[in-house]
């Protein structure tokens, strides 16, 4: 060991949890967590600094417990050091400074209740920070956090050395926090000999001082370096066995011990930033959620129910409740940021939406919430959007294109309007030419005008007695002649559902001769190798048929009934003139226990037309009702009722 004197503190770091990956895997976490603790426990000479999140507190209640005594057990030697942090592991920088507070204290708590200590320092999920996270961090007690090494600048040195590893001060308003710069992995850490990496660890130290390494490293890896060799030995002991011996300049320990050997320094300024796919992204979590589509719906549904949940008063314990589904939606995975793994994110957003619709529909106080049509900028765009809001159904419409863009039934805790596509929604409305409506119907999407479609609808009127709403928009068909046409549209909503009437105008001096078109998308999963289901009666053929959702064209239909196995919702749609009817499938990628499935259903688009020939400043009309019904509830009625008749 030729290395010059010199004193590396260095802290190995795990984390605790079940993510949901783990869960749509369908991960054997018993067994991983059974053989990481076995070899854990009987090193008694080795420091970690372990951040154990809420859902491995709570996974491993009941029968698991005996994990909660193993870490009491450590926590009593001065083995380890317990981090808090977010409960559910939120992109902290990403919250109001009360859901801050609040996803810490319950941490906070949990670890108190567990094992009778507060922790001092704060685990980061993915290194999100902002500088205004200071404030609530000192509020909640901590006293330092950890943060990816690589958030740290580059060029700042001291004593014409560089400091990349030597912990910080940051401040914001006043308030000072210490930051400690960790490693988030070492990839080829299990490849190294324990002299490889002591040499490596300690060749990489200033060359006089006091210098720290703070590495974490997967639970796989740990287990790896704890199994057994031949002679009893395994890697960490022969490294604790190297760090020990006299001459060693590697001390080990854990971050509570670093807490009280660090110096004083100067205030360093650390930009937001966020870790994702295992690299920094150079700015805030906000810009990474704003720039994505489906991650933004789920950021702007989640303030709009901390909106709800916070102004709720009267029943503290339902405030509670509403308060902690909130906590959960929050978790980071559910955002879907991580463009690494696109199979997992239609199954993410729909436990995000299912948990924000558990937290929404506890804040409907019975006597105080009222069914109705209400305005509200839920999407954060400038304009407020029509929100339709009843015990059963909510059933937002947007300006843009006078679409329903958020369909949530709550006996599913789905919102139905959840499409893996750039632009989706039910009542989308389109005018297009013959040769682009067989263009449609031979499977080319590609092929629809935006007439409407891409308008901004105008409001004529809105009644919230009778949840009536009328809008307006005008455009030009064919490119060619451009014939001014225009379009009134009414929303009339139901406690299951909705009416639309249309009518269709021809503003121009000459014959107009098209197909009117409109769109209704709908979320649909397989679940139990149990496909969604379409029956439809085909008046060509005088009778029911019984459809899988394929690409297919039926000339008349009276009605369709489409079910989602997965929520167990019928959807019901019929018109007032017999419609012709396009279904395309919506597939996607997903993934399902270890085996990545791209062709799998994720939605259908349904598309009715009707010819539309209209002579200079004439009109038609044309009417669309769409019922949703839990076919669990009304197949649990009837059964009551056949009890009571018997």
């Amino acid at each position: 060991m030729n290395t010059s004197k010199k004193n590396v503190h260095l802290c190995f770091c795990v984390q605790l949890s079940i993510s949901y990956l783990q869960q749509i895997d369908k991960n054997d976490n018993a067994s991983l967590y059974r053989a990481f603790f076995s070899g854990i426990q009987a090193e008694e000479k080795l420091p970690l600094t372990i951040f154990a999140a809420g859902s491995f507190l709570e996974w491993q209640k009941g029968k698991r417990q005996a994990y909660s005594m193993l870490l009491n057990n450590m926590l009593s030697r001065k083995q380890i050091e317990l981090l808090g942090g977010g409960y559910h592991q939120p992109y902290l920088s990403l919250l109001p400074a009360s859901d801050v507070i609040g996803q810490i204290e319950m941490m906070t708590a949990a670890i108190r209740t567990h094992f009778g200590k507060r922790p001092r320092g704060l685990f980061v999920t993915a290194s999100a920070w902002t500088p205004s996270l200071i404030t609530p961090l000192i509020r909640c007690g901590m006293e330092y956090c950890l943060l990816d090494y690589r958030l740290f600048p580059t060029d700042i040195k001291r004593n014409n050395q560089n400091i990349g590893f030597s912990p910080a001060i940051v401040e914001d308003k006043g308030k000072t926090i210490t930051v400690f710069p960790c490693i988030p992995d070492d990839p080829d850490f299990a490849t190294r000999t324990p002299q490889e990496f002591y040499e490596k660890v300690a060749a990489a130290a200033p060359s006089s001082g006091e210098s720290m390494y703070l590495l974490f490293l997967p639970i796989k890896t740990y287990i790896k370096c704890l199994e057994k060799n031949k002679d009893g030995s395994n890697w960490f002991s022969s490294f604790v066995e190297l760090c020990n011996q006299p001459e060693s300049v590697i001390r080990l320990t854990h971050t509570a011990e670093l807490m009280k050997r660090r110096q004083p320094h100067p205030p360093m300024y650390i930009a937001p930033n966020t870790v994702l796919c295992d690299a920094p992204t150079g700015h805030a979590t906000k810009h990474a959620v704003t720039i994505q589509r489906d991650a933004f719906k789920i950021y702007s549904k989640m303030m709009y129910v901390n909106m709800l949940a916070n102004g709720m008063k009267g029943d503290k314990a339902r405030k509670k409740y509403a308060l902690q589904e909130l906590w959960k939606a929050q978790n980071a995975e559910l955002f879907a940021l991580e463009a690494c793994i696109p199979e997992y994110h239609n199954e993410l957003r729909r436990i995000a939406y299912r948990k924000l619709l558990v937290a929404e529909k506890q804040t409907r106080l019975p006597g105080i919430f009222t069914e109705g049509l209400t305005r509200y900028d839920i999407d954060m765009d400038g304009f407020k959007e029509f929100l339709s809001q009843r015990s059963s159904l909510n059933m937002y419409v947007h300006h843009h294109g006078g679409k329903i863009f958020e369909c949530d039934v709550f006996s599913a805790y789905k919102n139905y309007s959840d499409m893996p596509l750039e632009h989706s929604g039910m009542f989308i409305d389109y005018l297009l030419s013959e040769a682009a409506l067989q263009h449609l119907k031979d499977g080319h999407p590609e092929a629809l005008t935006t007439v409407f479609s891409d308008n901004t609808y105008q409001e004529i009127e809105i009644n919230t007695i009778r949840s009536e709403l009328k809008l307006s928009t005008a455009g030009l068909f064919d490119s060619s002649i451009e014939q001014p046409v225009s379009l009134r549209k009414q929303y009339t909503f139901f406690p299951e559902g909705t009416q639309v009437q249309y009518i269709l105008k021809n503003d121009s001096p000459f014959n107009l001769s098209s197909y009117f078109v409109v769109e209704i998308d709908i979320a649909l999963e397989e679940t139990d190798s149990v496909m969604p289901s379409l029956s439809l009666y085909d008046c060509e053929e005088n009778q029911k048929k019984e459809c899988s959702i394929t690409t297919d064209v039926f000339n008349k239909v009276s009605w369709i009934l489409l079910e989602d196995p997965e929520g167990k919702i019928q959807f019901t749609m019929e018109a007032n003139e017999v419609p012709g009817l396009i279904v395309v499938p919506v597939y996607g990628m997903c993934k399902k226990e270890t085996e990545t499935v791209e062709q799998r259903i994720h939605g259908v688009r349904m598309f009715f037309y009707w010819k539309a020939d209209l002579n200079p400043n004439y009109e038609t009309e044309k009417m669309l009702f769409l019922k949703i019904k839990n076919r669990k509830a009304s197949r649990t009625a009837a059964s009551a009722t056949t009890v009571r008749a018997d």
